[in-house]
C-alpha cells in the first residue's frame, strides 16, 4: 500500500499496475464531470433548481442540512419516511408529503443536470476530449456512475479510443434508437453503472438515444422527453439500498453491476468520494476477491479534510476484504485475494 502522505503520480501508478499485472479498469464518479464542465457541481445544479421552481419548503430541507448535495437530502428524506411510518407520526399538513418531495427532488437532480449540460459535443472544445481519450485509453473496461454525456463525447474523439457499450442498430433501419445487448469479450467497453440521460427504457427494452437519423441534438432529445415527464434511465436514489433496488429491477444496470462485480487485476477510481450513498460500489470491491488492487485517485492534501476522508474509507477496504476472507464467504471463488491499496494525485492525470 503506497502512503497516502506520499502520493504517488498517474503515470506512476499506471507504471506499477502494468508492473504487477493484469488489466487495468477504471472507475469515474463527478469529479471527471466536474473537470471539464463546472456546471455540474451540486452548487451550481442546486442553484438551477431553486430558479425553476424549487418548492420554499424543499429548500429549507437543503437549507437545515446545510449541503447542496441532491443525494444527502434524499437520504434525510428516506430516513424522515421511515421514522414517520415507524412512530405512526401524522402529517403537519396534508400539502407536505415526505414521499412526493423524494420525487420531486430525484427530479430536480435530473432536470438541473439536463439544464446545466453543454447543448452538444461542439460546445466542449476538442482538445479536451482528446486529453479525456489519451487518459481513457490506458484502461481495459470504464465504469462511470455519472449520466452525463461528456464520456460518451470523449469515446467519438480521437483514433485511439476503441470503447463499445454494448448498443447498436440493424443496418439499413430507419430506428431512431440504439437497442442494448450483451457485450462481447474481445472489446473495451463502457459501463454506466448508475445509468445516464440518453439511455430509456421502452417496452421492456434498453435504448439509447442517437443523433445521426434523428438530426435532433441529444440534450434536445433528453429535454423534449423531460417536458413529457419522460425520465431517462438514471439512478438517483438516496442511500446506498434504494440504489442497489433500482439497479437490480433493470436489465441493463444489474447486468453493468455484475460485470463490476467481477473484475480482476486493477481497479483505479478518478473523482470518486466512495461516500455512504455508494456504499453498493464499495461492497462490490469488497466481496469481488478476484480484485487485486486499488489505484484511488486523491485530490488535494490527503492529510485533511475530503481527501484524509477518503484515504480512510480505502483504508478500511483493506480491513473489509480480510474480514470477508477470513469469514468463509467467499468459497465460490476460484482466486481470493487481499486488497492491496495505492493512492495517487489526480490532479497529475491531465484528464481534460
Amino acid at each position: 500500500m503506497s502512503s497516502p502522505s506520499h502520493l504517488m503520480s498517474f503515470d506512476d501508478a499506471i507504471n506499477t499496475a502494468s508492473q504487477l499485472g493484469g488489466k487495468k479498469h477504471i472507475l469515474l464518479g463527478n469529479g471527471f464531470s466536474i473537470g471539464a464542465h463546472q456546471k455540474f457541481k451540486y452548487g451550481t445544479l442546486y442553484q438551477q433548481a431553486v430558479n425553476s421552481g424549487l418548492p420554499s419548503h424543499i429548500k429549507q430541507l437543503f437549507d437545515h442540512y446545510g449541503t447542496a448535495n441532491f443525494e444527502e437530502v434524499l437520504r434525510q428524506l428516506e430516513q424522515g419516511q421511515w421514522l414517520a411510518d415507524h412512530y405512526s407520526l401524522g402529517k403537519s399538513s396534508k400539502n407536505l408529503d415526505m414521499a412526493t418531495d423524494y420525487e420531486t427532488v430525484k427530479q430536480a437532480l435530473i432536470d438541473s443536470i439536463a439544464a446545466n449540460h453543454p447543448e452538444s459535443r461542439g460546445q466542449v472544445s476538442v482538445l479536451k476530449l482528446l486529453r479525456a481519450s489519451r487518459f481513457l485509453a490506458s484502461f481495459n473496461d470504464v465504469y462511470t456512475t455519472n449520466y452525463d454525456l461528456l464520456l460518451y463525447w470523449a469515446s467519438l474523439v480521437g483514433n485511439n479510443f476503441a470503447f463499445e457499450d454494448g448498443f447498436g442498430r440493424e443496418p439499413r433501419t430507419d430506428e431512431e434508437f440504439c437497442v442494448f445487448l450483451p457485450v462481447g469479450s474481445g472489446s473495451k467497453h463502457i459501463y454506466f453503472l448508475h445509468g445516464a440521460l440518453h439511455l430509456y427504457t421502452w417496452g421492456g427494452e434498453v435504448r439509447k438515444m442517437v443523433w445521426n437519423t434523428t438530426g435532433v441534438t441529444l440534450i434536445d432529445q433528453i429535454k423534449e422527453a423531460l417536458d413529457f415527464r419522460r425520465y431517462p434511465l438514471v439512478v438517483s436514489e438516496g442511500s446506498s439500498a434504494r440504489k442497489v433496488a433500482r439497479i437490480e429491477a433493470s436489465s441493463y444496470l444489474s447486468y453493468c453491476s455484475r460485470k463490476f462485480e467481477n473484475i480482476q487485476g486493477n481497479l483505479f477510481t478518478y473523482g470518486m468520494s466512495l461516500s455512504s450513498q455508494d456504499r453498493h460500489i464499495a461492497n462490490w470491491i469488497v466481496m469481488n476477491t478476484t480484485l487485486q488492487r486499488l489505484f484511488v485517485g486523491v485530490y488535494g492534501d490527503p492529510s485533511y479534510g475530503e481527501a484524509f476522508e477518503l484515504v480512510e474509507r480505502s483504508r478500511e477496504l483493506i480491513r473489509q476484504r480480510k474480514q470477508v476472507l477470513y469469514s468463509g464467504r467467499t468459497a465460490r471463488r476460484f482466486k481470493k485475494e487481499e486488497l492491496e491499496v495505492y493512492f495517487f494525485d489526480s490532479s497529475t492525470a491531465s484528464v481534460w
